[in-house]
């Protein structure tokens, strides 16, 4: 297969991974190969982790780091140690053919770090993870993301959502240069528990998992070294191959639109990248901190409606 100068190798183009949809791995290529424009901005330059599902979505899955045997030569790799001192190799995915070697190993989903390679420990965006629990619905995941619009405007800060090609929606928030992570993940964590105070019948900040039924979990922990969200525009693993991809705020206001690897081409050509401001637009996050923090010390006079 040639791509953009590039001959690869691909194999078993005819399985299927989506079999209910009859979507082969063939499709997949082709929708992250072709899909090189508006989501290879959003990669470059940053260590990527892959889900890796090689017989489709009923089949076996495993996470990976580190660059697979065989990696080309061609796609760069950025070295580092794992937490148990393990060295890693990560994939960084910088041109169309890379895109179609990733997919070609059947990943499905791609996961890239919130930092670059150049400065890991410095965060470009935090991001606002609304996770729901069971019991939850994504009506009661839609109302906490027009609270955190409300949040937001009141301290100033430009938030970019997209929805997560699942049952949740991820709020970016991009930040000036020299960021920490503990100062990203301090933001988020002041969003998550002005959103606990005035609506703590929907929201939690609980991590057991079996503590949040019936709840939306605010993740501000995302926001760590070494920690990763679905890439705009990557395929979930889910029927119908759903697709994680940038709406508007007004979207929000009433149900949004939903796409998949089938669907989403329409939507690109009508409004572009909506994410694109996230990789340009910077904002000093340290000060709307210190506004939150305040405010969770008053009578907070937001309210969900609606």
């Amino acid at each position: 297969m040639a791509v953009a100068g590039r001959a690869l190798t691909v194999s078993n183009l005819g399985k299927l991974y989506w079999p209910e949809h009859g979507i082969t791995k063939a499709e997949l290529v082709e929708y992250y190969t072709r899909m090189a424009p508006y989501l290879l901005p959003h990669l470059r330059g940053r260590p990527l982790v892959l889900t890796r599902y090689p017989d489709g979505i009923h089949g076996k899955r495993f996470y990976h780091k580190d660059a697979p045997e065989g990696t080309p030569d061609w796609i760069p790799t950025w070295p580092t140690a794992a937490e148990d001192g393990r060295a890693l190799n990560f994939l960084v995915v910088e041109e169309p053919a890379a895109l179609t070697y990733v997919a070609n190993l059947g990943a499905i989903e791609l996961h890239p770090w919130l930092s670059r390679c150049a400065s890991p420990d410095f965060p470009d965006w935090a991001v606002i993870d609304l996770d729901p629990a069971e019991e939850t619905t994504f009506q009661d995941v839609l109302m906490l993301a027009r609270l955190v619009r409300q949040i937001l405007d009141a301290v100033g800060v430009v938030g970019f959502p997209k929805l997560s090609g699942a049952t949740g929606i991820h709020i970016f928030c991009p930040c000036t240069p020299g960021h920490t992570y503990r100062e990203t993940a301090a933001f988020c964590e002041a969003v998550g528990r002005l959103l606990l105070k005035v609506y703590p019948e929907k929201v939690t900040l609980e991590r057991v998992m079996a503590r949040r039924t019936g709840k939306v979990y605010v993740d501000y922990l995302q926001n760590r070294r070494g920690q990763t969200i679905t890439a705009v525009y990557g395929v979930r693993p889910l029927p119908g191959a759903p697709v994680s991809f940038p709406v508007t705020w007004d979207e929000l206001e009433k149900e949004p639109p939903r796409h998949n690897i089938r669907t989403i081409w329409g939507r690109l050509e009508q409004v572009g990248d909506l994410f694109a401001p996230v990789l340009t637009v910077q904002q000093d996050l340290r000060a709307p901190t210190q506004v939150l923090l305040g405010m969770l010390q008053q009578t907070a006079s937001i309210r969900p409606n609606g």
